[in-house]
C-alpha cells in the first residue's frame, strides 16, 4: 500500500491550518480507480475545511475551540534581585502566591513567577479581568511589593491591553514607568481559560 497524507497537500495550499488537518487516505494497489475517487473527495473536504473562515465567537471544526474577545490586563513586571539578596527575595513570592489566592479570585485569571535568572532575573506573570482588577492587586499585595523592593529592583514594566483599559492605569503605575502596549482590535482568547 502507498500512503497519501492530506495534511503534506494542505500545507501546500493553507500552511496555517496544515496542522489541524489529520486525514490519511490509503491507496490500495488494486481497485485504484475507486480509491482515487475517495481520495479526490477527501482532498477536497480537507482543502474546504482549511479555507474556512474563523470567527473570534463561533466554533471552527478544525480547532474544536470558541473564541471571545481578549480582554484581559496584563502586567509583567522584571525584577533584578540585589547582589547577595536572592534568598530573601525568594522567601517573598510564596506570600504573593498566598494573598492573590485568598483575595482575587473574581479579578486573576493568571497568576505567577518565573526564575531567578542565571542573571538574578524574575519575571511576574500577571493577567487581571480590567484595569479596576489590577488596582485591587496592587493594593493586595502591597506589603510584600514593599518587601520585595527591599531585595531587588523593577527594571521593566510592561502593561498590555485594551486601550480604554490602559489608560485607566496610567496615573496610578506612572512612578513605574511602565511601557505600555495596546492590544489590537479583534484580538481573541479560547473561552476554555
Amino acid at each position: 500500500m502507498s500512503h497519501l497524507n492530506i495534511k503534506d497537500l494542505s500545507d501546500h495550499f493553507y500552511p496555517a491550518k496544515a496542522a489541524n488537518v489529520k486525514v490519511t487516505a490509503i491507496v490500495a494497489k488494486s481497485n485504484v480507480s475507486m480509491k482515487l475517487s475517495v481520495i479526490i473527495n477527501t482532498i477536497t473536504i480537507a482543502c474546504a475545511s482549511a479555507f474556512a473562515p474563523i470567527s473570534p465567537t463561533k466554533t471552527h471544526t478544525s480547532l474544536t475551540m470558541t473564541w471571545r474577545d481578549d480582554n484581559i490586563i496584563t502586567l509583567v513586571p522584571k525584577f533584578k534581585i540585589h547582589e547577595g539578596k536572592k534568598e530573601e527575595y525568594m522567601k517573598v513570592l510564596p506570600k504573593f502566591l498566598e494573598k492573590v489566592k485568598a483575595n482575587e479570585q473574581d479579578t486573576c485569571v493568571f497568576y505567577g513567577f518565573v526564575g531567578p535568572t542565571e542573571d538574578d532575573l524574575v519575571i511576574c506573570r500577571e493577567g487581571y479581568n480590567s484595569a479596576d482588577g489590577l488596582l485591587k492587586h496592587l493594593a493586595n499585595v502591597d506589603a510584600e511589593l514593599k518587601a520585595a523592593l527591599e531585595n531587588a529592583d523593577i527594571i521593566e514594566l510592561n502593561v498590555q491591553g485594551p486601550p480604554a483599559e490602559l489608560e485607566k492605569l496610567k496615573e496610578p503605575l506612572a512612578a513605574f514607568n511602565p511601557t505600555y502596549y495596546p492590544l489590537v482590535e479583534g484580538s481573541f482568547r479560547s473561552t476554555k481559560n
